[in-house]
């Protein structure tokens, strides 16, 4: 697109008009070609002889399984570094709690790592490094979660060296540049929380600890190329799900990583960057022990609205299920009969995960 704008800017207003029209019905005629209709009536037994995992796997089972209806490929999510920032950030809400310390306080902090972040983030990819003032040398003195942070990030503190303390990478560049993006977004939220005097309850807390990772994503179809299945679990606000015909019915599988099973105690859903007659608003999330042939029901919701864009919301599971295999059927998009189209800003599982 940036291309394509470059090779465009000597033209008149009235060849740009001409040629952003004609990119618009390419784009129409191309998106209804690529998502035919399936035909649900027709019921496919799938593959009868090998074993009910086997046939998982391959995508065998038969339509009446909906993991056949799929033309997406199995995604692997890298978000372990998520889950490793939402760890420090609660440690260190946790330390402020703990110790009383006023909101005012609180938000001084939080502005402050905010800035050494995004210092970082602007900073050269092959030598970032950035000198700490006072206040932020203050802040790892009085912070002991502080470096846990850093550490997520593949950074690290240089306090004690010659020279000026600093903060730089450890090495991991494409790590560290894989992980700023998602501890910017999260420090705004908890400031934009603070100062609009958004407090969680308990368990329903951003940030909090135990969340899934690492997993394997299938959903029922995705936009390339930015709105892919696994970009609702990257941490990154201005990514999301997008399924281009999904506003009256899709779905989409997480299976937990390395064979382990996972009792889900509750998960959020954020909104995503527009569009907001594409938001889920009804939906059933399920859970699997055995790779997806027999699920039970963990938790249904309906009616939900959200009342801005980035709104996340917080779901308590009553029932608790062991799974390796989850599953959200989200039946309807906010505005369904309007739109088509169905998206999700970003989705976390939170539980407890044992070797199965």
């Amino acid at each position: 697109m940036n291309i394509t704008r470059k090779c465009r800017s000597g033209l008149s207003s009235d060849e740009l008009l001409a040629l952003e029209n004609r990119d618009r019905k390419e784009s129409e005629e191309l998106s209804k070609a690529t998502y035919l209709e399936v035909n649900n009536s027709i019921s496919l037994p799938g593959r009868q002889s090998g074993s009910v995992e086997w046939r998982a796997a391959r995508s065998e089972l038969g339509q009446a399984d909906s993991l056949s209806c799929s033309s997406c490929p199995i995604r692997r999510c890298v978000d372990a570094h998520v889950s490793k920032i939402y760890d420090a950030l609660s440690a260190i809400l946790s330390h402020f709690c703990d110790n009383n310390i006023p909101n005012e306080r609180i938000i001084e902090v939080f502005v402050t790592l905010r800035s050494l972040m995004q210092n970082l983030k602007d900073a050269n990819f092959k030598s970032r490094r950035v000198t700490l003032d006072q206040k932020l040398q203050q802040i790892f003195e009085i912070l002991p979660s502080a470096e846990r942070l850093l550490s997520a990030i593949s950074l690290k503190a240089e306090l004690h060296t010659v020279g000026d303390p600093s903060v730089a990478t450890d090495g991991n560049l494409i790590h560290t540049s894989l992980a700023l993006p998602v501890a910017l977004d999260a420090v705004d939220e908890i400031l934009s929380n603070y100062k609009s005097n958004i407090f969680y309850t308990k368990g329903h807390q951003f940030p909090r600890g135990n969340r899934l990772c690492s997993g394997s994503v299938l959903a029922s179809s995705e936009q390339l190329p930015i709105g892919i299945a696994t970009a609702a679990f990257d941490g990154i606000r201005l990514s999301k799900w997008e399924e281009p015909d999904g506003a009256k019915g899709c779905w989409l599988m997480y299976k937990v990583h390395g064979g382990q099973t996972c009792e889900l105690e509750s998960y959020d859903l954020m909104s995503a960057n527009d569009a907001p007659e594409r938001d889920p608003m009804d939906w059933v999330l399920e859970g699997s022990t055995d790779q997806g042939s027999t699920w039970n029901t963990i938790d249904a919701r309906s009616s939900v609205i959200f009342g801005s864009r980035f709104c996340r919301k917080s779901f308590t599971v009553d029932k608790r299920y062991k799974a390796n295999v989850l599953r959200f059927r989200f039946l309807r998009g906010r505005e369904s009969s309007a739109n088509p189209r169905f998206q999700i800003g970003s989705i976390d599982f939170y539980g407890e995960t044992h070797m199965a």
